[in-house]
Parts: structure tokens; sequence; C-alpha cells
């Protein structure tokens, strides 16, 4: 009678973990999703490694220059969009984003998705990795910052001319985000938004510029304040070289991301 019943346990154990993982596994994608991820893919653009100088200040205040060395990556040229996001989301039985404003203009399928948490943009990343079978991550703050300067030239915005003119709309010297990904021209890498779009979650830790030269800088182990870095906020002197930070779980203000693929060639 007791082995009848510890069989019957283990058998009763078993269907609710048979059922938990059910509840748990992604969704097939329908062919409409599937042409969303593989969109996803061809977006990436490679951006060959190399030197370049960190640290230009945006303002008065004294910032230690710093040689830093890259290797090859590559980028997505548009941010994130809801569109991809929402694809994340159903097959995934997350949660959208901000289901009752999805009415707003600039919530649409093709604007850059916004009001995501640094999580829940690094846990995109890490997802469309696994469907594409390549180290898809968030992007360093160098990272970032060597791509929008087109391989870290000395320019202003990340724009076909490092300047921002022409069709960029503004608001109290401000470049306003109520446009879709791709609006504005690309800087000559061809990588778009990276001035006049959302600002951008990185994957590091906000912490101090020094002076020493560093090699694939990452700054997502070493915590020292308890903000990460965001780049891209937009005003209309440097934007390239503004630095910004927020807490990992606000989802309020505003920012978005793009992803990285952390192979040294370029994606096929």
């Amino acid at each position: 009678m007791k082995f009848k019943l510890k069989i019957t346990k283990i058998l009763a154990l078993l269907s609710i973990s048979i059922i938990c993982l059910s509840c748990n596994a992604q969704k097939n994608p329908t062919p409409e999703q599937q042409n969303i991820i593989n969109k996803a893919k061809a977006n990436f653009v490679f951006v060959k490694g190399g030197d370049f100088i960190m640290g230009k200040a945006p303002y008065p205040e004294p910032t230690p220059e710093h040689q830093v060395t890259l290797d090859g990556f590559s980028m997505s040229k548009y941010e994130t969009t809801f569109k991809e996001f929402d694809t994340y989301t159903s097959l995934n039985g997350l949660d959208s984003i901000k289901p009752k404003w999805r009415h707003r203009k600039d919530m649409g399928p093709n604007f850059g998705v916004t009001f995501v948490t640094w999580q829940q943009s690094k846990d995109y990343c890490l997802w469309l990795g696994k469907q594409l079978n390549l180290p898809i991550d968030l992007p360093t703050e160098a990272q970032w910052e060597y791509a929008a300067r087109s391989r870290g030239l000395d320019v202003n915005h990340a724009t076909n001319n490092g300047k921002i003119e022409g069709n960029f709309k503004t608001k109290r010297n401000y470049p306003v985000t109520d446009t879709v990904v791709g609006a504005y021209p690309p800087n000559p890498l061809g990588l778009y938004d990276m001035s006049g779009g959302r600002p951008e979650w990185t994957r590091d830790w906000i912490h101090g510029y020094r002076s020493e030269a560093l090699i694939n800088p990452r700054f997502d182990s070493i915590q020292v304040y308890k903000e990460r870095v965001v780049r891209g906020f937009h005003t209309l002197g440097i934007s390239v070289y503004n630095r910004g930070s927020r807490e990992p779980d606000n989802s309020g203000s505003g920012v978005g991301f793009r992803c990285v693929c952390n192979q040294t060639t370029p994606v096929n």
C-alpha cells in the first residue's frame, strides 16, 4: 500500500512538472512573427574593430580621455521596435508594454520600444540570440559610442555628416522622438537614430572614466553605483558624447535599446 502511494505521488509530481514545462515553453512563431525575427537578423551591421579615444567631456568638467581597443562586432541598424518586442512577449506569454497606451502615435509598431527596464531589454537581446543561435546582448558603453561615432570619428552626432540639421525635428533644443525608426539619415556605418531617436540602455553599470588604455572594456559585472549607463540623450550639442544613467528597474524615462552581436565576423 505504501509503495502504491509513493508511485502515485511520483506520478503526480511528474504531471505537475510536465504542465509547468509546457506553460514555460515558447510558442511556435507564426510566419509573420518568424519574418520579424529574420528581419532583425538581417538588420545587423558589421562594425570593424579598432582603437579610438573615449572621454571627451560634453561639459567643462574634466573627463579622463583614454584609448579603447575593441574587437569587431555587429550592431542593429535600428532601435528595437514595439513590433519586435511584442513578438518576444507574445511568444513567451509575457505582458505587453503599456497595452492601454498603444493608441499613442509614438507607440506604433515601427517606433522604438520604450517603457522597458534594463533587464527587459537585456532579456530580449538574449532571447533573440537564442532564436538566431548568435551571441547577442546589449552593447557595452564603449561599443555604443564607437559605433555611434562611426568607429571613433571626432564628430558631434551620429549622422551622415556629424551634424544635426535638415529634417531633424526639434522642441526646446532637443530632437523629437515621435518618428518611426530610420526616419533620419544614418551615420556612415549605416546605423540609424543614434542621434535623434530614443536614449538607449547599455550593458554597463555607470562608472568613472580612467586614463589607462582598455581592451574590450565591460562594466556589466563591476558595480560601483546603482545605475546603468544610458547613451544617446540627444541635445543639439554633442549627442554622441553625452553620458546618462538610470536605475535598472526604471521604465518611465523614455529609454529604448538596440542589440549587438558579439562575434568578430559579420552576421550572415
